[in-house]
């Protein structure tokens, strides 16, 4: 009876590692499946407004346009450099490039994703602070080209500063099977490196989450009671200035949105932070879930730039028109491709013709 029991527990025992197995690669293979889609979506997505911006004069004339073309700089390296740094968990496990190549594509591509996040976050708030200055302040002039590029420079350079200590605290490590494990550790001693993450994570939420979103709350609840409120006078052109308003109205909404969007992609992954404060709670959260909060926060850099397409007016008709001629040059070199066969096809028969002709008059003669 023991022997039975033993035996039956035991098969039970691998049938349920057999499913937890499978189980995991078909989680696994829906991350893969997730993070290829976010990619393709974001590739498009960003380089679309990047190649709209910088060939079109009239909208590259425009310096808020410019700071649209770094949000979508920032998601594209954002989304690329995540990838890179998720898919290959998701394929081969804890496994890593081995050598110089791996230190540095280790140390680099987290370092990256941060400083793209950053990036992105206060790019909207310098658009924000753009847009309460244009609509708000009437007396002062919005963001010049000048000061639209330094701005950008300030912003990649301030983030890379301060999370310049990604660079330090990921590390290689070679196994006993040969493989190389990439992992971050801020020191040796295990406590003192758990504080030190403890103390990453609370700045890193309040730089690229919690701050920027506060300064963008209230700026746009400016520019939205002064929209809204504002009595225009009366020798004003009532038809010029309903057009500007709509406009105005129409870009307040698309960077209300975006930023929306933003606050509720990486809230998630930000509680998820905060609760590993508290082992019992970040325990009991399942695998999956945490896997798709990063992937909803990356997510974001993904549908941003569909977003500004949308909404935006100018760059809807202009990738309307990439598209249009984008579908038309490749049916045209559809057809280029399928002509040639086409004579080839008629060439070939015409003289099969001949030759059977010119065969049956010589049989002809001969008789």
């Amino acid at each position: 009876m023991n022997t039975s029991y033993n035996s039956s527990e035991s098969t039970s025992t691998e049938g349920g590692e057999e499913r937890k197995e499978e189980g995991d690669d078909l989680t696994k293979i829906i991350m893969i499946v997730a993070y290829v889609i976010i990619i393709l979506f974001s590739f498009v997505g960003n380089s679309l407004v990047i190649h709209i911006v910088r060939t079109r004069v009239h909208i590259r004339k425009n310096s808020f346009n410019w700071l649209l073309a770094n949000t979508a700089v920032a998601d594209l390296v954002d989304v690329i450099t995540a990838s890179a740094f998720s898919l290959p968990f998701y394929l081969c496990g804890y496994c890593w490039v081995s050598g110089v190549v791996g230190t540095i594509l280790c140390k680099l591509i987290p370092f990256l994703v941060v400083v793209s996040i950053s990036t992105s976050i206060w790019t909207l708030t310098v658009i924000a602070a753009d847009r309460y200055l244009a609509i708000v302040c009437i007396r002062r002039k919005p963001l010049s080209y000048k000061s639209t590029l330094r701005s950008i420079i300030a912003v990649w350079l301030c983030a890379g500063l301060i999370f310049s200590g990604q660079l330090y605290k990921f590390k290689t490590e070679e196994t006993e099977d040969g493989l190389s494990v990439c992992y971050h550790e801020w020191h040796e001693d295990l406590e003192t490196s758990v504080l030190f993450y403890k103390v990453e994570m609370i700045v890193r939420v309040v730089i690229t989450y919690a701050v920027p979103l506060i300064i963008i709350a209230v700026l746009y609840s400016s520019i939205a009671r002064f929209l809204w409120k504002r009595k225009p006078p009366g020798y004003v052109n009532q038809q010029s200035l309903v057009k500007k308003t709509r406009k105005r109205r129409a870009v307040f909404k698309m960077m209300t949105t975006a930023v929306t969007v933003f606050a509720l992609c990486w809230l998630p992954v930000h509680v998820c932070h905060m609760s590993e404060f508290y082992s019992d709670a970040y325990d009991n959260i399942p695998t999956i879930v945490k896997w798709l909060f990063y992937w909803l926060a990356h997510a974001n850099a993904a549908i941003h730039p569909w977003l500004f397409i949308i909404f935006s007016e100018n760059l809807r008709h202009e990738a309307k028109e990439i598209i249009r001629k984008i579908w038309k040059a490749s049916r045209l070199r559809l057809r280029t491709v399928s002509l040639p066969t086409l004579f080839t096809n008629l060439d070939v028969a015409a003289s099969r013709a001949n030759t059977e002709k010119t065969s049956s008059n010589v049989a002809v003669h001969a008789v």
